[in-house]
């Protein structure tokens, strides 16, 4: 087979690459392999004539490979670039586009010397801006991307921002991503009025929505007074952001991960909005030998609750910071055993309603993180603090995410990491409780959830 490649270079932005592949089938059959973990078997008769891939940088450069006929041809990139493979099958040419993230973030030496061993809390100015319009937006606000609106906060955004709901931008969020959107806020900041890209973060999804519409948002912000309000509320970010380094002690959270798991990073990234509707994400990002853990998550507010102490709000918002942090820590461990978790979760509806997580590497990842909440709290709390996050921990996956056994599993891990000797990590673990998922992916639901 013949390749023909040629490359596009964009200058908008000077970030955009395009790579163009031709590739001749023989049957309609082929093989779509994302980040090596993720295989789906598509077939050219039922493909859209333009597919969308997106590959996002987590912690390693994004790839893709499609193997055709005893043969594979390999997306890669080194920078943000858009690859598009052309197959020909027949008459007919269809498409699929790469959407590539590839260097996600620039650490020069005052970064890092300014960061080195630091855990950074914020709300950053133009991601803050994005969550308000959506706030603001009948789409997300009515949706499952729907916004918190509770609050002192929430009524001080309505109050001043809703007179300005006829701005064309709302027009345009209709045909946004949200985590395009709002999670590529902080690879932006302002510059006086204007919108730039920041020297820091490149980005944080593969697509970018801000870039499209900078024009628009540069133009709502100037009009409603954005940056008056943001300055006017840095004291409410700031408490937040003290709140969260008080309840949550994440400095302990990472001395305790790193003496379980032999990933290292030499710095936390915390990012979260008082609107923030808790779809919450973690990624790794590494430049210039400097290794950052970066997570957006809830804010403290979401968890306010009157009828609550703090230590009980505290170990909630914990949680949430918690089971992403983790992910940082746990799925690199995961890709080395992704074999035999392949082989262990065979019986997916057994373990899962369906949904989101819908292959075993990412099954068994969300399995751990949770499950670790408990072994820290079991550590690090009171035993009444134990026992009550044990239960809310559980109770939220079983019941709202779906996760079946997820009791079942928390007990065995647990039995595990106390019976454990001294010497060994929660990564020793890994092999034993893979063997117990396999050994009980046909047992009776029932029977895995005894206390």
């Amino acid at each position: 087979m013949k390749y023909i490649l040629f490359v596009l270079s964009l200058c908008f932005y000077g970030e955009v690459q395009a790579d163009d592949h031709y590739v001749s089938l023989k049957s309609p059959n082929f093989e779509l392999v994302e980040e090596v973990f993720f295989s789906q078997r598509l077939s050219f008769d039922t493909l859209p004539k333009n597919k969308i891939v997106n590959l996002t940088y987590w912690g390693n450069p994004p790839k893709a490979e499609i193997r055709y006929s005893g043969k594979s041809l390999f997306i890669t990139a080194h920078g943000n670039e858009v690859e598009r493979v052309h197959l020909k099958f027949g008459q007919k040419i269809k498409i699929i586009t790469f959407n590539i993230q590839a260097e996600p973030a620039h650490y020069n030496k005052d970064y890092i010397k300014e960061h080195l061993g630091k855990v950074s809390v914020e709300t950053p100015e133009v991601y803050e801006l994005n969550n308000i319009l959506l706030a603001l937006s009948d789409k997300y606000h009515q949706t499952n991307y729907r916004m918190y609106s509770k609050g002192a906060y929430y009524s001080d955004v309505i109050k001043w921002f809703a007179p300005f709901k006829g701005h064309e931008i709302f027009n345009k969020l209709n045909d946004v991503d949200y985590y395009a959107f709002v999670e590529n806020g902080p690879s932006y900041i302002f510059n006086g009025d204007k919108i730039v890209k920041s020297k820091v973060y490149q980005g944080f999804r593969a697509v970018d929505d801000i870039r499209d519409n900078i024009g628009l948002l540069e133009d709502f912000a100037k009009k409603s007074g954005f940056k008056k309000f943001y300055q006017q509320h840095q004291s409410y970010y700031l408490k937040l952001s003290n709140l969260f380094q008080l309840g949550a002690q994440p400095k302990n959270i990472w001395q305790w991960l790193e003496s379980h798991f032999t990933a290292r990073y030499q710095s936390y990234k915390v990012f979260f909005s008082p609107l923030g509707p808790g779809n919450n994400s973690s990624r790794m990002f590494t430049n210039n030998d400097f290794n950052e853990s970066i997570m957006f998550i809830s804010a403290p507010n979401r968890y306010e609750n009157e009828l609550e102490p703090f230590s009980i709000q505290s170990m909630k918002f914990t949680r949430s910071f918690f089971t992403e942090i983790d992910h940082t820590y746990v799925n690199p461990t995961s890709d080395k055993y992704i074999d035999d978790i392949n082989a262990a979760l065979v019986d997916l509806p057994h373990w899962y309603k369906g949904g989101g997580y819908n292959k075993p590497y990412l099954i068994f990842n969300e399995y751990m993180t949770w499950s670790i909440v408990s072994l820290y709290a079991m550590e690090n709390y009171s035993e009444q603090e134990y026992l009550f996050i044990k239960e809310y921990t559980e109770n939220f996956m079983v019941n709202k995410k779906g996760f079946y056994q997820f009791k079942a599993f928390n007990k065995e891990l647990i039995r595990l990491y106390n019976n454990k000797s001294a010497e060994e990590k929660i990564t020793d673990l890994y092999p034993p409780i893979i063997n117990w998922i396999k050994n009980n992916s046909k047992a009776d639901t029932a029977k895995l959830n005894l206390d």
